[in-house]
């Protein structure tokens, strides 16, 4: 009987193995920038064709390569990071598998060049999906070069799960920016078919490489986490963290980096959220850049092929570390002020001695954030909880899934309900016979504003509001790549933005919607929307995503008093939508307290 296991052949194995490493092309823009970086580069250029797909080179003037090297460095495990096992207890450097190089190779057609320090001839290769098809002189460029042509050529089936050249030309800004985050003193040059996306000058201020990536208006919404030491931990932690109110909609400005190395960690994720527990509305994010030096004998950086993860000795005493930095930088910085705002805010709301209520306030429009942490009745024998502009209804209360669940007679004209008033000025209360009502005013108008876009744009009805003056509106790399790939869809909804430069655009008009808001952070949130949910690519998709974010800026606030007969008109417009009991994001508009709760919780009935 023949034997059902075999010896793989080299060419498969290695296509493998690549899989592991060579994910996209900012996989492989990542494996090079780390080792040029590891080779001591003071600059390092990147240069793109069809967004990595065709064709890749990183230069940099690193310590360069002798031939012997050269040639050693595309065989498979081989590098000059490690040599004991004690070595991977220690890892200082980005890369050190010694896999990236002879993976990349494996999958696409490869030409280095390089030059060792102080030699007079350089060192050229090229090797062609794996093999190596030769190797002559240079010149003796200082550095290294790599070109990477026709990735994936070999393995269409990769090939072809690739997204749009936009997704995947920012998946490497992404890399280059984290790159050069973490290492402030070298230049980066990022180029796209001769287009420059990135260029950065060399300084010793983290701040200074942050303004350079996201704009000077991004450092203005940030504050410092002041230098803290663990001599128990050894570990330190700097940065820089959003100032209270300043948060996002996506999680796109957060950074940890260890020891210099980009990574993705839940733990230090949650402790930062840890910090901001109660100063966050929901689906609202802090941005941080967090920089960690650490012993490297207390982390283990060989958990993963991309080396994006890491895992610490010390995991709890290390949240709790990470959280208290950054609140303690929030009360160095505006922390007091918050504080001083809920206290009073609190004063306020104080309740008769006979009920005991907690206020949890929701964010009031470019203010302070109003939570509302409990709502306890004794007389209603039920908790009420709302967190950010949403009950929970608990207990012996209808608590709906999707939407609420009204009779038929409700369902058909709730306009028909009477409104008495608001609570927390974002909820309005409908009184009806047998129940009271509760419609989040927000989410309702934001429903509305939502279907009305659509109609309207599918009808090329969108009303167009012209701009006094032009706005100018500078944006990151990431970002003006999608405005730049979107100019069209924008333009369907009623924005007439041009290009004015590099990374800058001038908005001459916006849609009617937006006319009294703030219109660059309108573009800026739509393009947050679209940068941090990439996996739709089809144009119903990104209208849509745009859409979303219109109607919800466009939308009444939380936190906005209005009149009862604006109330009533809302209410008749809303039961006019196709969908009147869920918001475009799925949340419940209205929910229901019957009479006969109430009348319980009294001992009535």
């Amino acid at each position: 009987m023949s034997s059902r296991i075999i010896k793989l052949p080299d060419e498969l194995a290695n296509c493998i193995a690549a899989g592991e490493v060579v994910e996209r092309p900012a996989s492989v823009v990542r494996e090079l920038i780390d080792n040029s970086i590891d080779a001591g580069a003071g600059n390092i250029t990147i240069e793109i064709k069809g967004s990595g797909k065709r064709y890749i080179r990183v230069t940099d003037d690193g310590i360069g390569m002798t031939r012997d090297d050269a040639v050693l460095c595309f065989e498979r495990h081989a590098t000059s990071k490690i040599k004991t096992i004690k070595d991977l207890n220690a890892i200082t450097t980005l890369g050190f598998r010694g896999e990236a190089l002879p993976s990349i190779a494996a999958v696409s057609n490869v030409r280095l060049s390089t030059c060792n320090e102080g030699e007079s001839v350089g060192t050229e290769m090229d090797i062609n999906n794996g093999a190596v098809k030769s190797v002559k002189d240079a010149p003796p460029v200082k550095g290294t070069s790599v070109e990477v042509k026709d990735l994936f050529l070999n393995i269409p089936a990769r090939l072809k799960f690739l997204k749009s050249d936009t997704t995947e030309t920012s998946h490497i800004i992404e890399i280059v920016n984290q790159h050069a985050l973490s290492h402030p003193v070298i230049k980066f040059r990022m180029e796209r078919e001769g287009e420059r996306l990135i260029d950065t000058f060399s300084t010793n201020d983290r701040l200074n490489r942050i303004a350079s990536i996201f704009g000077n208006e991004m450092v203005n919404n940030l504050m410092p986490v002041e230098e803290k030491y663990s001599s128990s931990l050894k570990l330190s932690v700097r940065g820089y963290i959003s100032k209270i109110g300043l948060d996002t909609g996506n999680r796109g400005k957060q950074y940890v980096f260890v020891n210099n190395r980009y990574i993705r960690d839940r733990v230090i994720s949650h402790a930062v959220y840890e910090a901001y527990k109660t100063m966050l509305s929901r689906d609202r994010h802090p941005m941080y850049f967090l920089f960690l030096d650490i012993d490297p004998r207390m982390i283990d950086v060989n958990v993963h092929p991309t080396k994006i993860e890491v895992r610490f000795v010390q995991q709890g005493e290390i949240h709790d570390f990470i959280r208290d930095a950054v609140r303690d930088s929030m009360r160095r910085g505006e922390g007091t002020e918050v504080r001083r705002q809920m206290t009073e805010n609190r004063a306020a709301f104080t309740p008769q001695p006979s009920v005991s209520i907690d206020y949890y306030k929701d964010r009031v429009k470019e203010t302070t954030e109003r939570y509302i942490s409990s709502h306890e009745t004794d007389l209603l024998n039920a908790e009420c909880r709302m967190q950010s502009a949403e009950y929970k209804i608990n207990s012996e209360l209808r608590t709906p899934n999707s939407e609420l669940s009204l009779s038929p007679e409700m369902e058909s004209d709730l306009s028909k309900f009477k409104p008495i008033g608001q609570i927390f000025n974002s909820f309005m209360i409908l009184q009806g016979v047998d129940n009271i009502i509760f419609i989040d005013q927000h989410t309702a108008h934001e429903r509305i504003l939502y279907e009305r876009l659509l109609n309207k744009m599918r009808d090329s009805k969108i009303e167009v509001q012209t701009m006094l003056l032009p706005v100018n509106i500078e944006l990151p790399s990431k970002e003006s790549l999608v405005l730049q790939s979107n100019l069209d869809n924008f333009r369907k909804l009623g924005f007439d933005i041009e290009s004015f430069g590099e990374n800058s655009f001038v908005i001459r008009s916006v849609p009617s919607i937006l006319s009294g808001d703030d219109c660059k952070q309108a573009v800026k949130d739509i393009l947050n929307k679209l940068v941090s949910e990439q996996k739709g690519t089809s144009f119903d998709e990104v209208i849509n995503k745009m859409i979303l974010v219109m109607a919800c800026r466009g939308a009444v606030k939380t936190g906005q008093i209005l009149s009862i007969e604006e109330m009533g008109s809302l209410l008749k417009e809303l039961m006019n939508t196709n969908r009147p009991f869920t918001c475009p994001h799925g949340r419940p508009i209205a929910l229901s307290i019957e009479k006969g709760q109430i009348l319980k919780g009294f001992l009535r009935r």
